[in-house]
């Protein structure tokens, strides 16, 4: 039996999404070690809309939630629901959306890339474009943990893909808008994306819509309309000044003071260079550069805490040569015309949401960009081996084969043993443990949690299943006409005999016969000595280091 060639895409793309799935569902219950605050609240408010209707605060369904000194965008709340229903509240539940919608765009980015470049080579561009963002270890990274920004990236190259099917089949439009609006909903840096990449690709391709007016006004009427009906809900909340405070306070523009403190006497160039807004627009540029350096795509990566992985940048080293050639090939040429504007639009705005903040390079905000430097990535890579990989012969094959095994390798050590052993700590290992044993304490004496170095109350309400309608009714934040407004925080939080708070020298440790529960760095040996606390037990990170102590206070030895 002959093996017809015309099946070959799609068993690549089966492989290809084998791989895809291999790399962000392997161990994806144990790595990375610990759950963040982030997912905790968003875990914890998906289970609570499922057992009493209302989030944490008692909002009964609300259209973003109020998590911190800050609003969640609603989407994966709502998808999360019914995950926990079928699995439980745990992290596997939380980030199991994220996992498959990261798979799933694979195949997206496939059939995306391929409509939009029919041209000589479509078929085979889609596929490397959809191998490299397989083995991305920035959609790695967000594809394994409950980050919204992948949610968001999903939506927005479905809503891409039906606008470019759309074209020939109008009333696809309508899937196209639902899609986009939900992605405008889904993550904040797509409210600037979205509506930018549609204006864009409207006035691209302005010839096939007047071409078939007859045929497209009522769809894409309706499209708008659907689409305006879906953002409202988060354009009236970006209003509230609850929403806005939060934003300002990120936004590099927003400040209305010297930001780096420089004296505002002197000559009058010197004043103008050196006015906040001055300085702001320069800081803003910098920033933007920064997310298509190739220094920082290539070797330094995202210097956060929750980085994609240690030792890796957002791509391998070996691809800026084909990245560059992308760029330069890409931009010659004179076909592709929705590849290209697809392509450059997306590049050019992705990095300004992220670049209005504060954070340098921060992979998190600027997800959506991975979509086209992989692209450009695997164009410049077919150009180069029509140009200049042929002079191999024989040998092209093996070496890429070498450079892609040895940079798959380099990145699971990366992702599942390097990644523990680093970066433990800032994904809260140790909370699960913690209520795990706090249950089998002696249950007449009151438990005090430190909450002064962070959210501790929520991984205390995720990990001990805590019941949403008792945890409502002992614990109030703000009136509910005020949910969107005001952004006060009540510092203690009560789960029946434990109580959250700040802690307290001397109040609560001298006085009262009590478990403390603290991290290493608040409470220490040197302390724990000093207080002639006894410790109950320890939970130590994958690196050896005392993460969290359950103690016992001695007031009878005061």
């Amino acid at each position: 039996m002959k093996f017809s060639f015309r099946y070959l895409p799609a068993l690549l793309l089966i492989l290809i999404i084998l791989i895809a799935g291999f790399f962000r569902l392997y161990r994806i219950g144990e790595t990375p070690k610990g759950f963040y605050v982030d997912e905790a609240a968003l875990g914890y408010n998906a289970y609570s809309i499922l057992q009493t209707g209302k989030d944490e605060f008692g909002k009964s369904f609300p259209a973003m939630f109020r998590s911190f000194a800050t609003f969640q965008s609603p989407v994966y709340t709502y998808i999360t629901v019914p995950v926990i229903a079928v699995f439980g509240l745990n992290p596997l539940s939380v980030r199991l959306p994220s996992v498959i919608l990261g798979i799933l765009t694979i195949p997206l980015l496939y059939f995306l890339v391929k409509k939009i470049s029919t041209e000589k080579y479509g078929s085979i561009l889609a596929l490397i474009s959809t191998f490299f963002l397989a083995v991305s270890p920035w959609h790695i990274a967000y594809s394994r943990t409950a980050y919204e920004t992948n949610v968001a990236l999903f939506l927005l190259i479905l809503g891409s893909l039906m606008f470019f099917y759309a074209l020939k089949r109008p009333w696809l439009f309508v899937a196209s808008a639902i899609f986009y609006a939900l992605s405008f909903s889904a993550y904040r840096a797509e409210t600037l994306i979205v509506p930018v990449l549609v204006l864009a690709l409207a006035i691209g391709h302005y010839k096939e819509l007047l071409a078939g007016k007859k045929t497209f006004i009522i769809p894409v009427i309706i499209s708008f309309i659907l689409g305006f009906v879906l953002v409202v809900p988060m354009l009236t909340i970006m209003r509230t000044p609850g929403f806005q405070a939060r934003t300002s306070s990120l936004n590099i523009l927003s400040s209305r003071q010297n930001p780096w403190g420089l004296k505002e006497d002197g000559s009058t160039l010197r004043r103008i260079v050196n006015i906040p807004q001055t300085l702001s627009a320069k800081e803003f540029f910098s920033l933007y550069s920064s997310y298509l350096s190739p220094r920082y795509m290539f070797q330094l990566g995202d210097s956060g805490p929750r980085k994609p992985y240690p030792d890796m940048g957002t791509f391998f080293p070996w691809l800026l040569l084909f990245y560059l050639a992308g760029l330069y090939f890409l931009i010659k040429e004179k076909d592709r015309k929705g590849l290209k504007i697809f392509t450059f639009v997306l590049l050019l705005i992705s990095p300004v949401p992220a670049a209005l903040t504060r954070d340098p390079y921060s992979t998190l905000r600027a997800l959506s960009l991975v979509i086209p430097q992989t692209i450009l990535i695997s164009f410049g890579l077919i150009k180069l081996w029509e140009i200049i990989l042929p002079a191999l012969n024989k040998y092209k094959l093996l070496v890429l084969g070498i450079l892609i095994l040895f940079s798959s390798t380099q990145m699971f050590i990366s992702i599942f043993y390097l990644n523990d052993h680093f970066t433990s700590t800032y994904w809260n290992y140790g909370w699960e443990q913690i209520a795990e044993e706090i249950p089998k304490l002696d249950t007449t004496l009151p438990v005090i949690v430190d909450g002064s170095r962070g959210d501790a109350y929520i991984l205390m309400l995720f990990f001990m299943k805590y019941d949403p309608a008792i945890y409502q009714k002992d614990n109030f934040e703000v009136p509910l006409d005020e949910y969107y407004i005001n952004m006060e925080r009540n510092p203690t939080k009560n789960l029946g005999r434990i109580t959250v708070k700040n802690f307290q020298w001397g109040i609560d440790t001298d006085h009262v016969d009590q478990y403390i529960v603290a991290e290493n760095i608040a409470i220490g040996p040197v302390q724990i000595a000093e207080h002639h606390l006894s410790i109950i037990k320890e939970v130590k990170l994958p690196n050896g280091d005392v993460a969290i102590r359950i103690l016992r206070t001695n007031p009878q030895s005061k």
